[in-house]
């Protein structure tokens, strides 16, 4: 009897261990790969961002004053021979309180209404 009580401890001792390692080495995986998957979200957005200031710019002569703007005004295209239909410049996936786009590390974007210069506004990632 006593050998099976023991062996049951050790069991379940090695199991912990089992699990310890699993979590030790996946963890931090999983932060890495989340923190990937964050920029290359970061710069899709970014080239998203900038397409849709230019085309702004190509209809109204001017950059918006700011990015705001992309979000809530419209312009008029054709889709299809024949057919018209109005969309918005940008269609932002996360907006803060005030309506400002968000980059995927939750902050607004920097924008420079003079030269239609946008970049992140996460600590590292400005010069993007």
């Amino acid at each position: 009897m006593s050998y099976q009580k023991g062996l049951g401890v050790i069991d379940t001792v090695i199991v912990v261990l089992i699990i310890s390692v699993f979590i030790g080495v996946f963890i931090p995986r999983y932060y890495r790969i989340a923190r990937e998957s964050q920029e290359i979200a970061l710069r899709a957005g970014l080239n998203n961002i900038r397409m849709s200031l230019d085309l702004y710019k190509l209809h109204n002569g001017e950059y918006p004053k700011d990015l705001r703007e992309l979000i809530t005004k419209k312009y008029t295209a054709p889709y299809k021979e024949g057919t018209i239909f109005k969309e918005e410049y940008l269609n932002a996936h996360s907006l803060d309180e005030e309506g400002y786009p968000l980059d995927p590390f939750d902050n607004r974007f920097k924008y420079d209404p003079n030269t239609g210069k946008v970049s992140s506004g996460t600590a590292g990632y400005e010069k993007w």
